[in-house]
């Protein structure tokens, strides 16, 4: 599953969608929120913190103990 996020200037997070299925969905969604803001995309594979983006999150789902 992936999460959009919006990164604005401030690095301020807002969610653009949650829990898509896959990750070409996740993609185009966070073209076209790009678009929308002005922003840069990207896909995140960790941690880093890059600001006025719109960026497809992978989504950790807990095991079941």
């Amino acid at each position: 599953m992936y999460d959009v996020i919006y990164i604005d200037a401030h690095g301020d997070e807002t969610r653009v969608a949650e829990e898509l299925l896959e990750r070409g969905a996740a993609a185009e969604l966070a073209k076209r929120a790009a678009v929308e803001r002005g922003a840069g995309r990207m896909m995140l594979p960790g941690s880093s913190r890059p600001s006025n983006c719109v960026c497809v999150v992978p989504v950790s789902i807990p095991k079941a103990a």
